[in-house]
């Protein structure tokens, strides 16, 4: 009996496994960058236009329906802006907030199609230093927006 540990001759290098793995980083980032691309864009009109108006709110907007499978839930066009703490408090000064919404609800209808949304949600947030954030939210529908904007 022979006690020889059988040789590969053929192995996988490492500078394969290198490109390989760089490979697969690349693609991942591709599809990471497509995905952002994709959901952003139908929103970036209404994004650039409330950072114009407002530079320090950081704004985000999404749209959708919650369990789009279901026909119980409303397609929904949410507003996220910052308030700088300088400016007001959003939780104890709900007319301001009132006003705030109201200008955001304004850009929304004048740069976004808000045909194809049944609800306008404006959520105000502000950041607390060593504490928790302020919230006020106010939800309504397209056509109650409407008589409050003329």
């Amino acid at each position: 009996m022979s006690d020889e540990i059988p040789q590969h001759t053929k192995s996988n290098s490492g500078r394969w496994t290198v490109v390989a793995m760089f490979g697969f980083a690349f693609t991942m980032i591709g599809l990471l960058f497509a995905y952002w691309e994709f959901y952003t864009a139908p929103f970036r009109e209404l994004q650039y236009a409330i950072a114009d108006e407002y530079p320090e709110s950081s704004p985000r907007v999404v749209g959708g329906q919650h369990k789009s499978h279901k026909e119980d839930f409303p397609k929904i066009l949410r507003v996220v802006v910052y308030v700088p703490q300088k400016e007001f408090n959003p939780e104890k000064e709900v007319e301001k907030s009132e006003s705030r919404a109201a200008d955001l609800a304004r850009l929304a209808f004048k740069h976004q199609d808000v045909g194809e949304y049944e609800q306008l949600d404006i959520v105000l947030l502000q950041k607390v230093p060593e504490g928790s954030r302020r919230r006020w939210t106010t939800s309504k529908s397209i056509e109650e927006w409407k008589p409050i904007l003329q």
